[in-house]
């Protein structure tokens, strides 16, 4: 297996609107960390066409216009059908608006989207043209304590406050790349479940997955790390006031101690996952139609389906990526991986991929109510919720693209 790398500052203007809270009422005041971009392109030493190439990128999301541009250019260049193309955004919300159809928590600047694109396509280029030889091996550790579950329900009443009785996941998993000859670790692909929401303020920031690749690659030292947003739309950071009844806004000092902790276990993870895989390269993506609720007012039309594309690479025989084009809830994630153990299988769930319609609720969350279910579709630009159904939906159209 052959593998390039290429990598970007993506930092927008001082003044630039941030994405991701409406409570936000003017531009970016300075910068705590560079916004960055990593390009992992792969492909076997005998056949070109079988490559695959995954961009990690600190950003609310690829809007839906913005995947199209890159899956168009990157096809019109090398000839890479959109399927093999896998665009994954951290959803820091302390970067530029790239989403279109997000309304209300953050104005995106065209010259700043331009600017992204056309600085992921320089990166695109730099992967393609320095390709080595390198191995893949898989390894899994645990990031506890960082993360909780934000959803409480009380007295029939769904508050936004911290659950640790809530559903999360704490598994870290790490693909690790090693030069084949030197046996160095080249590239790491970390998988972590949480919301990069530990900052909140006017300040530019990776969050703490930016904090995190900082020191995995100080640790390897020449290695690039890639972050892989899991599905983490009910989970964020566990920064809670004393008594832990209430979330707080997080400080730098946060960011640096979860990104120091959560890198310390890639290392660890990295250092212990020895054992090759053997290399299987592929792309496959299907897409569902999501059904909204319907209006009580029996006068109007119903709203229309919203599509939803779920996609699936492959980089070993035993290891693939799912990704879901939007905020996937927690049990997406855990369904993905069982479905995987029951297979034998590594299927990483990925949520914040190739565009973002919107939270993807498990059926039981309607029920209760809250802003994932219930009132986020504002913020989407969406006519009114999904509907409970779009789980069964969703999960069924998982099984068809794994069986693929």
């Amino acid at each position: 297996m052959l593998l390039g790398i290429g990598k970007t500052v993506i930092t927008p203007p001082i003044g630039t609107p941030l994405a991701g809270f409406a409570h936000r009422d003017h531009g970016a005041e300075s910068v705590l960390d560079d916004l960055e971009v990593r390009v992992f392109w792969l492909q076997s030493e005998s056949d070109a066409g079988d490559a695959i190439c995954l961009i990690t990128a600190d950003l609310i999301g690829f809007g839906a216009k913005l995947t199209a541009e890159l899956r168009s250019e990157l096809k019109s260049r090398y000839g890479l059908p959109p399927e093999r193309l896998l665009l994954a955004a951290s959803h820091t919300h302390s970067g530029p608006q790239t989403c279109e159809n997000m309304v209300g928590v953050g104005e995106m600047v065209a010259e700043v989207v331009a600017m992204v694109r056309e600085r992921i396509l320089d990166a695109v280029a730099m992967a393609h043209q320095h390709l080595r030889p390198v191995v893949v091996s898989v390894g899994r550790g645990r990031c506890e304590g960082y993360a909780i579950n934000r959803r409480l329900v009380r007295d029939g009443v769904c508050l936004f406050a911290p659950n640790p009785d809530g559903v999360r996941d704490d598994e870290v998993t790490v693909l690790v790349f090693r030069d084949a000859q030197e046996g160095t670790i080249t590239a790491v692909l970390f998988h972590f479940t949480c919301h990069p929401t530990v900052m909140g303020d006017y300040r530019i920031t990776a969050d703490y997955p930016g904090a995190a690749r900082r020191v995995i690659e100080r640790a390897f030292n020449g290695a690039v790390a890639g972050f892989l947003p899991g599905c983490f739309g009910d989970i964020r950071p566990n920064c809670t006031f004393i008594g832990g009844t209430k979330f707080r806004r997080g400080q730098p000092e946060d960011v640096a101690l979860f990104g120091e902790a959560l890198g310390n276990e890639v290392v660890r993870v990295a250092q212990e996952a020895t054992d090759p895989l053997t290399p299987k390269l592929g792309g496959w993506a299907l897409t569902v139609d999501l059904p909204f609720m319907r209006l009580d007012d029996s006068s109007l039309p119903n709203p229309p389906t919203c599509p939803l594309t779920i996609q699936r690479l492959d980089i070993a025989e035993q290891v693939s990526l799912i990704a879901l084009g939007g905020e996937a809830c927690c049990d997406y994630g855990l369904f993905i991986k069982r479905l995987g153990a029951e297979q034998g299988r590594t299927l990483i769930p990925l949520g914040y991929c190739n565009g973002l319609v919107g939270y993807l609720c498990p059926a039981r969350y309607f029920s209760e109510g809250g802003y994932e279910p219930i009132t986020s579709f504002r913020f989407f630009g969406l006519p009114a919720p999904f509907a409970p159904e779009i789980e069964g939906i969703i999960c069924e159209a998982i099984r068809k693209l794994v069986a693929f």
